[in-house]
Order: structure tokens, then sequence, then C-alpha cells
């Protein structure tokens, strides 16, 4: 069986007294190995080349995202973060996410419940 996954959006930089370093996403490896779905941010505008690079990054973790093993840690652009789980909503898969309680020192599990029900939208 294969080892569940905790798919970070984007690796961010942490800003410290003597620069930026790579976010420590340590913590989340209790969950599984760490992948990043993207490698940029997700440009302004729809018709470029590294548009389509992103595009492609996002499909490869649709396809590859287990909802019932994986893990998604939101890191980067709200933009890019709203994108990708209106794919998953595309794909029917319903995300799972870490997030990081910094008065515990840790990241906690937040389930959404798949039967989500959106039929009190008017």
């Amino acid at each position: 069986m294969k080892h569940p996954v905790v798919w970070v959006v984007k690796e961010q930089m942490a800003r410290g007294e003597i620069g930026s370093a790579p976010m420590d996403y340590s913590p989340a490896l209790q969950y599984g190995d760490l992948e990043f779905i993207t490698f940029h941010d997700m440009p302004m505008y729809g018709r470029s080349s590294v548009q389509a690079q992103w595009n492609r990054d996002v499909g490869k973790f649709i396809l590859e995202y287990d909802p019932v093993r994986d893990y998604i840690v939101t890191t980067g652009q709200p933009i890019a973060i709203l994108a990708i789980g209106f794919a998953l909503g595309q794909a029917g898969k319903c995300p799972r996410f870490l997030v990081w309680r910094r008065e515990e020192n840790r990241y906690r599990v937040v389930n959404f419940d798949p039967t989500f029900d959106t039929s009190l939208v008017a």
C-alpha cells in the first residue's frame, strides 16, 4: 500500500533575522511524505506558458491525490488555493487539510464532510 502524501500547495519562504529561508514543513511528516503541488506562483493572467505549467502541475496533483489517505497544506496565494480546491471539486474529490496550530506547535487535521450540503444556497 502506498504511503500517505502531504501535498503542499507551494513551498513558502519564511523571513528570519538573517534573511529568508524555506518554511519548515517537517512537523507534517508525521502524516505522510511531502510533495509540492506547484513550484511557482499562479500568474494573474490566464494565457501564459507559466500558467500552462501551473495547470499541468495541478492536474498531476488532482490525478494522484487520494482523498482517503492524503492531506493538503494550504500555503501560497489565496487564489491558487481556491483554484486547487475548485479543481478538486470538479474531480469529485473531497480535501483533507492540515492546519498549523501555533499554540500547539503542530499540524491538526481538518476534514470536510463529503456530503457538504449546498442545497441551502439560493
